[in-house]
């Protein structure tokens, strides 16, 4: 169904953005990752000029944003596609792909087993998931997994449980980027069972980063005592949110923080939490070693330069924290977390804004950490994980990344790390299978990879026999 945009304005219809996976790109970084749409996009307009429903006068001053889902979603009309108060319906991304006669079809079902042309093996251990976001495994076997559209949702003896855990938090803002994001699991759960939750909390009419603190019940069917122990700064946007947590070995937590998509300028200023790694401890107090304390900053402040860290793993044999983030149109990247560095974001970059013009012209400066890895184009990557499954010994101590819906993304990346810690080598696995993955997690029996569909979906990787 096409329906105009009446607060757009061109010459001709034009397809300002299109949302893939639940995520939206503009139209220039969507048709880089998908070729196909190049030609879908010149061979909608006709399409449209015969089936547009409201033919008003000027609707061929319309943008038009195409939908995977066929859904009205609310967006922040200065956030991400400027000239839009709302997303309507148009038309379905697949037909569009399929009227282009895209190269990379993909006719698997979310149930399907999936071999890669690499001799790797995708078996399903869950379906029916809605933007699944983190997962964490507990002892028993359970997983629990975020969905960011505000269910805590866990898998017991390999089936979905119906009913999302209970006791969640009831000013969850699902919003563009924004909804229950990561989960952390107490390093003394066994004694506590303790686990952390980060999501967007709704502060009408902004939103922050908050984060609680809560216990899960024996049954693993709910939370109790939930308490706030972190939130961030407030923005009117909700994209860029951060949300990753991860524990050191003194048992802080580290909290990422995005830049707030606007608010870029601040991820150099001490005295805000946009753009920043905090430290924290569990019962939210400040940890009084923090780098950055007595002077004039935000103690909470691990590292800073920012944009929007979507990875986070303490690599306990190597004593390294490494973390990546979001580039803007190129310059993903992959760091080394030192406490009190300053990560350049937005005076270095080795990305340009999306419309093609530079965010800064400098890849380098003084007193600002370079990446030990990058990608450009983008790989839009998320989730992470350290490699410690038996099954995998030839990957053992590597880094694993998510890829999503960058121009070079739906893969899954291996960082081949040395002892001290260096990246030797890199790898793309199961791009053939052309999957965006939000989540990476391996056990010692297994790695999970979890889709960052609307539909979504967590596999298990196997050799292929």
């Amino acid at each position: 169904m096409y329906r105009r945009i009446p607060t757009a304005i061109s010459r001709r219809p034009r397809v300002l953005a299109v949302e893939i996976d639940g995520n939206f790109q503009s139209m220039m970084s969507a048709i880089l990752a998908n070729p196909g749409l190049a030609t879908a996009h010149q061979q909608l307009i006709p399409q449209t000029n015969k089936t547009t429903i409201m033919k008003t006068p000027d609707w061929n001053k319309s943008d038009i944003v195409l939908s995977t889902k066929g859904h009205a979603r609310r967006i922040n009309n200065k956030v991400n596609v400027p000239m839009l108060d709302r997303l309507y319906p148009v038309v379905s991304l697949f037909a569009l792909a399929a009227c282009a006669e895209a190269t990379q079809e993909n006719t698997f079902a979310p149930g399907d087993v999936r071999l890669s042309e690499q001799g790797y093996e995708l078996h399903p251990v869950t379906t029916n998931l809605e933007f699944p976001w983190q997962m964490q495994v507990l002892d028993t076997g359970t997983i629990l997994v975020t969905e960011r559209e505000g269910r805590l949702r866990r898998i017991t003896d390999g089936q979905l449980v119906d009913l999302p855990l209970t006791g969640l938090p009831d000013d969850i803002r699902v919003d563009g980027q924004g909804g229950l994001l990561g989960l952390a699991i107490d390093p003394d759960f066994n004694q506590n069972r303790k686990i952390y939750l980060s999501y967007a909390k709704n502060i009408d009419p902004l939103s922050a980063l908050a984060v609680i603190r809560a216990t899960l019940s024996e049954d693993e069917g709910s939370i109790s005592d939930a308490s706030e122990i972190f939130l961030g700064e407030p923005r009117d946007t909700t994209h860029h949110f951060g949300g990753r947590l991860g524990f050191l070995p003194d048992r802080s937590l580290i909290i990422t923080l995005g830049d707030g998509l606007r608010y870029m300028d601040a991820a150099q200023d001490l005295t805000s939490l946009h753009g920043k790694i905090v430290r924290i401890n569990t019962d939210g107090t400040i940890p009084a070693d923090n780098p950055l304390i007595g002077e004039g900053s935000r103690p909470e402040i691990f590292s800073f330069g920012h944009r929007n860290v979507q990875g986070l793993v303490f690599d306990a044999e190597r004593q390294i924290l490494f973390a990546h983030e979001h580039g803007p149109k190129g310059g993903d990247e992959l760091n080394i977390i030192d406490p009190g560095n300053n990560y350049g974001w937005p005076e270095i970059t080795y990305g340009i804004n999306y419309d093609g013009t530079f965010i800064s012209t400098e890849t380098h400066a003084d007193g600002m950490q370079q990446p030990i890895h990058k990608w450009v184009p983008s790989i839009a990557p998320s989730g992470m994980t350290l490699v410690n499954t038996a099954a995998f010994p030839e990957w053992r101590g590597d880094l694993l990344i998510g890829a999503m819906n960058g121009p070079k993304g739906r893969k899954l990346v291996r960082i081949d790390l040395n002892d001290a810690g260096s990246i030797i080598a890199t790898e793309d696995l199961l791009g053939d299978l052309q999957l965006a993955f939000r989540d990476v997690l391996s056990t010692p029996e297994d790695i999970f990879l979890a889709t960052a569909d609307f539909d979504g979906a967590i596999y298990r990787i196997e050799h292929a026999d």
